[in-house]
């Protein structure tokens, strides 16, 4: 797979913890842009499109092609992006366009902006939407006149946005680990945050219930199995989520292997273990480290026969 495009270096984009939904939020900035607004010959980039009252009379409504250079040198640097749309004069010009980047990375992404003046007026114009890689984007432009030229103006621009894209998530599933007795229960609904988990044990693991949020936001409780001499209630925070699953095995009654243990790993603490840990087959979940543990399947009886893990990458 071809690498992305390398962005300039002052085109910053970041990204987000992962929330409890399927969209992730991210933050744009970009400094140090430079839009020519040309209005004198020989290359204007706006034309009259109404002058009721002259050209910057009431009413005026104009179409305009702003190129947007990576620099203030329109001679020398690069065009990355270009202003397309009207503004139209009713007390101020008031702007409504498309800023289209025209770089590699960027290509058929833009951020949709209004706001009042362009070399004069407010300092700020507001970023109300975006496409591409910039959907649901929102935020500010701070603007200032940097320079007058034969042409124009040239007006400085400092970009701010936060914008949300669609997670592509993959799901796998490791294990079980265990022995084979008990009743195989799966999860009713496609799990994609952790939240809860509560384990009943004693000498043994006797049952798991675990709380999720689904890819629609919906809250779920799944699980379950006989009670334990205690209880061990895990409450994950908003960042926090479970790496690891880990534990040892042992009998029921003398006669059925199941889990004895349980120790959870977070991206933040350890805790456990659960139960009481023998030196029988001891494993850990997921054997493929990198994802983060959003669900279980199990066989459940009178205690908890065998475990695996729903993997979220």
């Amino acid at each position: 797979m071809a690498a992305s495009p390398k962005l300039p270096s002052n085109f910053q984009i970041k990204s987000f913890d992962p929330s409890t939904t399927i969209m992730k939020k991210n933050e744009l900035k970009i400094s140090n842009l430079y839009l020519h607004h040309a209005y004198r010959e020989p290359s204007p980039t706006h034309l009259t499109l109404l002058s009721p009252k002259g050209q910057s009379g009431f009413g005026a409504t104009v179409s305009n092609n702003w190129a947007i250079h990576d620099g203030p040198d329109l001679s020398k640097d690069a065009i990355v992006a270009r202003s397309q749309g009207l503004h139209m004069q009713s007390g101020n010009w008031h702007n409504s366009f498309t800023i289209a980047f025209e770089i590699d990375g960027l290509k058929d992404s833009t951020l949709q902006v209004m706001g009042l003046g362009v070399d004069k007026g407010t300092d700020q114009w507001s970023i109300v939407g975006g496409t591409g890689q910039f959907t649901f984007a929102q935020g500010f432009i701070n603007k200032k006149l940097h320079k007058v030229v034969d042409t124009g103006n040239i007006i400085e621009l400092d970009i701010y946005a936060i914008f949300q894209t669609k997670y592509t998530h993959t799901y796998t599933r490791d294990g079980p680990k265990g022995g084979d007795a008990g009743q195989a229960r799966e999860p009713k609904y496609e799990p994609h945050r952790l939240e809860t988990i509560k384990i009943d044990h004693g000498d043994l693991i006797y049952s798991i219930e675990y709380s999720h949020i689904d890819q629609y936001g919906t809250k779920h409780t799944e699980g379950r199995g006989t009670e334990g001499s205690e209880t061990g209630i895990i409450e994950l925070g908003p960042t926090e989520f479970v790496h690891e699953v880990s534990g040892t095995l042992g009998k029921c009654n003398n006669i059925y292997t199941v889990l004895s243990s349980l120790t959870i790993v977070t991206n933040l603490r350890t805790l456990g273990p659960y139960g009481k840990e023998t030196s029988e087959s001891p494993f850990s979940l997921p054997e493929k480290k990198g994802g983060s543990v959003v669900g279980f399947f199990a066989s459940t009886g009178v205690a908890v026969g065998a475990l695996g893990v729903i993997v979220r990458q």
